[in-house]
C-alpha cells in the first residue's frame, strides 16, 4: 500500500511517499505527480517514510524524474533511509542522476 501527500512550499510541490512502491503502486505514484506537476518549478520527494521499492517502484521513479528533468524542473529525493537508498545504490540511480539529487536521512 502506498500513500502519497502532496503539498506546495517555496515554488515547490513537495510528494511524501508513505508504505510500499512496488508493480502494484506505481501507477498511483505517476499519476499523483502529473496531477500536480503544472506550473511548477521543482519537485521535492519525500521518502523518509517510503519502507520499501521494487524494480518497478525505481523504474517509475527514475522515469518520472527523467521526465521532470526534461521539463528542466528542479528534481530533489530527500529524507532516503537506508534500506531504500541500498536498493537505489545497487541499481546505480545516485550516479546515473547524480549524488545532489538523493539525499540520504541522517
Amino acid at each position: 500500500m502506498l500513500e502519497v501527500k502532496t503539498s506546495k512550499e517555496s515554488g515547490q510541490t513537495v510528494i511524501d511517499l508513505v508504505g510500499e512502491m512496488d508493480i502494484a503502486t506505481v501507477d498511483q505514484f505517476k499519476m499523483a505527480v502529473e496531477e500536480v506537476r503544472d506550473g511548477v518549478t521543482g519537485m521535492v520527494f519525500n521518502l523518509a517514510e517510503l519502507s520499501f521499492v521494487d524494480s518497478t517502484g525505481v523504474g517509475g521513479l527514475l522515469n518520472v524524474i527523467k521526465s521532470l528533468k526534461y521539463d528542466d524542473m528542479d528534481v530533489k529525493v530527500i529524507n532516503v533511509t537506508a534500506e531504500v537508498y541500498e536498493v537505489f545504490d545497487l541499481l546505480g540511480l545516485p550516479m546515473l542522476l547524480g549524488n545532489d539529487v538523493f539525499l540520504r536521512a541522517e
